[in-house]
């Protein structure tokens, strides 16, 4: 009887201790003032718009590169193509078809399948259109000067090429060797080729007209040589 009542005893003892001591404890910290509630809610705000910016410059960092990897890639394509060479040869052509077809009192005939041709030779910003098979083709060029430091590339040119009023191609060259510098806009598709075999046609049938007429000019001065 009297270890249960001891033990008792002992048990209210050690709680009345433990919980002096709680209160003690609890007492002793300092109750935070609203200035120093502020700033700590602040400075947690702050560190998680500070994790924010941070996962969004990663992020941001990743789509560039994606991007460079997309434009370079594109540019490559263009050049294998040859369609850094391609576009602005057919518009000077085009440019000569359009000249042509206002000159009056001259026989000359378009290209097969070309109508409705029309442009404007500007040094700065020529343009040049037609119709080939039931589409309509529209090239067009500004030059700029370059943005480089040093000029080694000489003057930039931007060209674009429409399909039936849709862009499909929007570049950007050295004026001077033809070297892409950037691909604004690129649709691949059968444009493509049906533009490279066109402008290929057209080159082919130029060359044979000046071989021809190179050889008319040849004869010509042969016939005028007599030997004793």
């Amino acid at each position: 009887m009297l270890q249960s009542v001891l033990l008792v005893a002992v048990t209210a003892l050690l709680t009345w201790i433990i919980a002096s001591r709680m209160r003690l404890g609890t007492a002793a910290v300092p109750r935070l003032s609203e200035q120093q509630k502020e700033a700590n809610r602040a400075r947690d705000i702050g560190d998680q718009l500070d994790g924010a910016r941070e996962r969004a410059s990663s992020t941001e960092l990743e789509r560039n590169k994606l991007a460079l990897a997309k434009a370079v890639k594109a540019a490559l394509w263009v050049t294998d193509a040859r369609l850094n060479v391609a576009v602005p040869e057919l518009l000077k052509m085009a440019q000569l078809w359009a000249g042509k077809s206002k000159s009056r009192g001259k026989n000359w005939k378009p290209p097969e399948g070309v109508t409705r041709i029309e442009g404007r030779d500007d040094p700065e910003s020529p343009w040049a259109a037609w119709n080939f098979n039931g589409h309509d083709w529209r090239i067009e060029s500004q030059c700029r000067p370059s943005i480089l430091p040093d000029e080694s590339e000489g003057p930039l040119e931007t060209c674009t090429v429409l399909l039936d009023r849709d862009l499909v191609l929007d570049m950007t060259i050295s004026s001077k060797d033809r070297q892409v510098m950037w691909i604004d806009a690129l649709t691949v598709g059968p444009w493509v080729s049906d533009l490279l075999s066109f402008a290929g046609a057209r080159t082919s049938d130029a060359k044979a007209r000046s071989s021809a007429r190179s050889a008319r000019q040849n004869q010509e001065r042969a016939d005028n040589i007599h030997w004793s």
